[in-house]
C-alpha cells in the first residue's frame, strides 16, 4: 500500500535524539530516510544507547526503524563530493547541527543549493541556527530549562522537574516532521525549496501554552501545582487501594454527575462547591482532602466503573509495562513487534497518527551500520576501483566491505 511520502527522498544528518524523532515519523510515513553516518565514531550515537545489549541497541531500533545507513566521512573533501552527489538527487536534508557544523564541512544550506536549487534543508537543534546560543550544543534537558516548563513542573515545594520523557526532543521532532511535509508541498504549488529551523527550546516554549498567556497577561507568576489545576477542580490524580487514577471534572454538569456517582451528595449543596471557579478557590483547603479520602476507599476497576460510563475524564494511572498491555492503546496498534537485523523481534510503539487509506505500519527495521552505502555509491555511478580506492582511504565503510 502506497505512503503520503513515497518518493521523497531524505538525506539525513541526525543523530542522538533531536531530530532524529521527526525524521523516523518521515520514515514511517513512506520517506526514504537516508542516514549519512560517521562511522570513525562507531555510527550514530543511538546505536551505544541504553537499553542495549552486545547485540545492539533497542532505543536504535525503535527511532531509527525504517532507515537506510550510508557511512562517509564528511571532513574528507572526497566524502563531500559524494554526499553532494546524494544531496543532488534528493528532497530534503535533515540535520540536528549547532549553527555552523555543516558549513566547516562545505555541507550547508548554501552548499546543498548549489547542487539542488529546489532542496528543502531542514535542521531540530536545541537552540536553533540564530542568536546568542546557536552554537552551543544543546539538550532536552536544557531545552526544557531554556524555556521556563521545568519551572511549571512538580509539586508545590519541590524543586523544578523535567518532564519524565525526552518532550523537547520528541514535541520538537514533531514541529520538525509537520514543517518538512509543509515545506514539500509548498514546494509543489511554487516550485521552490526552502530553509528549515526548528529549536527543541522555541517548542518547548509554546508548550507553556495557557500559563505563558496568562502570565503576560495579567502578570500573574504561575506556582507549581503538580497534578492539579488552578482553573478545573477537581483536576488531579488520587491514591487507591491499587494505585493511583486520575480525573477531570471541568463543567459544573459534569460536576453534578460526578458527586452523585461518588455517593458524596453533600457536595452539592455547599457554596464553596458551586462552580468550577469557587471549587479551585477551595480545592487545596478543603475539597482535595474529602475526595482523596473517598479515592481511599476505591480500587481502579471500581473508579473506572463508576465514572467511565458518566463520560467523565478519568482513568487508572498505568506503569510503562501496564500500557504495553494496554486494551485500548493494542486497539489502536499503538503497540507493534518489528523483526530488528541485530536484535531479532522487538516491541514498540506504534504510529500516533491514524488515516483512512494508510495502513499504519512501519517501512520496516533499524538499518545496519553502512548496510545500504554500496547501494547508494552504485546509484551515483561510482565505478568499483573508485569504491576500492576510497574504502582504502577511510572515506567510506561498507557493510562488510564491497558487496
Amino acid at each position: 500500500m502506497a505512503k503520503i511520502l513515497d518518493g521523497v527522498r531524505i538525506i539525513d544528518f541526525t543523530e542522538g535524539q533531536m531530530g532524529t524523532y521527526g525524521t523516523m515519523l518521515l520514515a514511517d510515513f513512506g520517506a526514504e530516510v537516508v542516514k549519512i553516518e560517521d562511522y570513525k565514531a562507531g555510527g550514530d550515537a543511538m546505536r551505544r544507547r541504553f537499553p542495549k545489549n552486545e547485540k545492539g541497541s533497542a532505543y536504535h531500533a525503535y527511532i531509527n526503524r525504517g532507515k537506510k545507513s550510508v557511512c562517509i566521512d564528511r571532513r574528507t573533501e572526497a566524502g563531500q563530493a559524494l554526499i553532494l552527489r546524494l544531496i543532488e538527487h534528493a528532497d530534503v536534508v535533515c540535520d540536528s547541527f549547532p549553527a555552523g557544523e555543516l558549513e566547516q564541512c562545505n555541507l550547508g544550506y548554501e552548499d546543498a543549493c548549489k547542487v539542488n536549487p529546489h532542496i528543502i534543508y531542514a535542521s531540530h537543534t536545541g537552540y536553533g541556527k540564530t542568536g546568542p546560543l546557536s552554537k552551543t550544543v544543546g539538550s532536552n534537558l536544557t531545552a526544557e530549562a531554556l524555556s521556563g516548563l521545568m519551572e511549571i513542573t512538580g509539586h508545590e515545594g519541590a524543586p523544578p522537574t523535567a518532564h519524565g520523557s525526552r518532550m523537547a526532543n520528541q514535541f520538537g521532532g514533531v514541529f520538525f516532521a509537520m514543517a518538512v511535509v509543509s515545506a514539500l508541498i509548498a514546494r509543489d504549488k511554487t516550485g521552490q525549496g526552502q530553509q528549515i529551523d526548528v529549536a527543541s527550546a522555541d517548542c518547548m516554549f509554546t508548550a507553556l501554552e495557557d500559563i505563558l498567556v496568562n502570565e503576560l497577561f495579567t502578570g500573574e507568576i504561575f506556582e507549581r501545582e503538580g497534578n492539579k489545576s488552578r482553573a478545573i477542580a477537581p483536576y488531579d490524580t488520587f491514591q487507591v487501594k491499587d494505585g493511583y487514577v486520575s480525573t477531570a471534572v471541568s463543567t459544573d454538569a459534569q460536576w453534578a454527575k460526578f458527586s452523585e456517582a461518588m455517593k458524596m451528595p453533600e457536595l452539592l449543596q455547599d457554596p464553596r462547591f458551586k462552580t468550577n471557579e469557587s471549587r479551585g478557590e477551595n480545592y487545596i483547603k478543603v475539597l482535595q482532602k474529602l475526595l482523596s479520602d473517598r479515592f481511599k476507599e476505591m480500587t481502579r476497576q471500581e473508579m473506572e466503573d463508576t465514572l467511565r460510563p458518566l463520560n467523565i475524564p478519568s482513568g487508572p494511572v498505568l506503569t510503562a509495562a501496564e500500557a504495553f498491555e494496554s486494551e485500548q492503546l493494542n486497539a489502536r496498534n499503538m503497540v507493534i513487534e518489528l523483526e530488528d537485523k541485530a536484535l531479532g523481534k522487538l516491541r514498540m510503539p506504534g504510529i500516533p497518527i491514524k488515516m483512512s487509506g494508510i495502513a499504519d505500519v512501519p517501512a520496516g527495521p533499524a538499518p545496519l551500520l553502512g548496510e545500504d552505502t554500496a547501494a547508494f555509491l552504485e546509484e551515483a555511478r561510482i565505478s568499483e576501483s573508485e569504491i576500492t580506492e576510497m574504502l582504502r582511504n577511510e572515506i567510506i565503510m561498507c557493510k562488510g566491505g564491497v558487496e
